[in-house]
């Protein structure tokens, strides 16, 4: 039973919570897990807290986040459309680190079993591997955003202190199929990364890319099943709470977009907010920002829209491009009513017992550069995934 790895919110918290809430906030559109409820597969959203902060010394006080964030979120006006919430509390800090792991990965796989979107609240980085894991049974092929400033790769002696990048790669069984890492800052990765990444056909989208261009990573989230957010990526002017500070990074503003494209995104089933340390805040910033991110992610979720083309629909626009580079056309579609687009990807010829094409989604650039008689990045990624 999850039951055994989850506390409740306190009733004096929450009402600590309702102190600052006006009729019409989030606090009043939520229910708080307790004995009284016996089961939540009603509900359109969880929210889990995890105060886990023993992974190493830079993250000391990453366990007071949860509370921090959810002081501030419920104090915000509900989205127009009202939405099912339930508040699980937090994981349990298990006796050793990996006791939490065990736990985070029980409950969040317990909860999208039941088809329930969660938002996670952390704690320290390393918890993403256990966002991770918990699609174990779940998801076959996995695809994952990361929003990072740094992309480490390191393999150190003590496997306990393993990056969570390295621990989802090397997990066994393996069941990823993609991994987008995003934002990252230039400056902090090693060319070793790089060819890493290259190698595995992933993808990496530096933060001088994104900025001015946030739509670009839309399609990424569009296509992926989770996403993780260290608050690292974020300038420390709009996030000073975090250890290693950096000048450069997303701005708050940036940061709520990507929430938001996370929460429109059909396939995403958890968001997961990780590394803030408000001992470090200044007046409440950060912990505020991340409020409003993950605010937004459920004002997302409230106006997803089932779309998924399909060649019979009248909501398309198709687009045929042939390429000299290319055996085959390469199908675009575009949403009439969204105006997303989507690419056709063909099995390859080594997988012929494989029916049907691939659908991946992406951008206008995409349809664009396959116009200039180029194949998109994208789509030979995937195709070379597909092998």
């Amino acid at each position: 039973m999850i039951n055994d790895f989850l506390q409740p919110i306190s009733e004096f918290v929450q009402g600590r919570f309702r102190e600052h809430c006006s009729p019409k906030s989030l606090f009043f559109q939520t229910d708080f897990f307790d004995d009284k409820i016996k089961s939540f597969e009603s509900y359109q959203i969880a929210i889990l807290g995890i105060p886990e902060d023993r992974y190493g010394s830079d993250f000391l006080g990453c366990s007071e986040a949860p509370d921090q964030i959810r002081k501030n979120l419920y104090a915000l006006i509900k989205p127009r459309v009202d939405m099912k919430i339930i508040d699980l509390g937090n994981i349990k800090k298990g006796n050793a680190l990996t006791d939490t792991y065990v736990a985070v990965e029980s409950v969040i796989n317990d909860v999208l079993r039941k088809k329930i979107p969660i938002l996670i609240l952390g704690g320290s980085e390393d918890l993403i591997a256990c966002q991770y894991k918990a699609y174990y049974g779940i998801q076959a092929n996995l695809q994952m955003v990361a929003v990072d400033s740094k992309v480490n790769m390191h393999t150190p002696e003590d496997s306990n202190k393993l990056s969570y990048l390295p621990r989802i790669i090397a997990s066994e069984p393996n069941f990823l199929f993609n991994i987008t890492q995003a934002a990252y800052q230039s400056y902090f990765v090693e060319p070793e990364t790089y060819d890493a990444f290259e190698r595995m056909n992933f993808d990496m989208i530096r933060l001088g890319a994104l900025r001015g261009n946030m739509s670009d990573i839309e399609p990424y989230c569009r296509n992926a099943d989770m996403l993780s957010f260290s608050m690292n990526a974020i300038r420390a002017s709009d996030a000073p709470a975090q250890f290693n500070a950096s000048p450069n990074g997303l701005s708050g503003e940036e940061a709520c977009q990507i929430a938001r494209y996370a929460g429109i995104s059909n396939d995403i089933s958890s968001f997961g907010i990780y590394n803030l340390l408000p001992g470090l805040d200044r007046e409440g910033v950060s912990s505020a920002l991340a409020s409003q991110m993950a605010w937004y992610f459920i004002e997302g979720l409230c106006n997803r829209r089932q779309e998924y083309p399909l060649p019979e629909s009248n909501d398309y626009m198709v687009y045929r491009t042939t390429s000299r580079n290319a055996d085959e056309e390469i199908v675009f579609y575009k949403s009439i009513m969204s105006n997303r687009w989507w690419m056709e990807i063909p099995y390859p010829r080594e997988r012929s017992s494989q029916e049907g094409k691939f659908m991946v989604p992406c951008s206008y650039k995409d349809y664009q550069t396959a116009q200039n008689d180029e194949i998109p990045d994208r789509w030979l990624k995937t195709y070379q995934k597909l092998l």
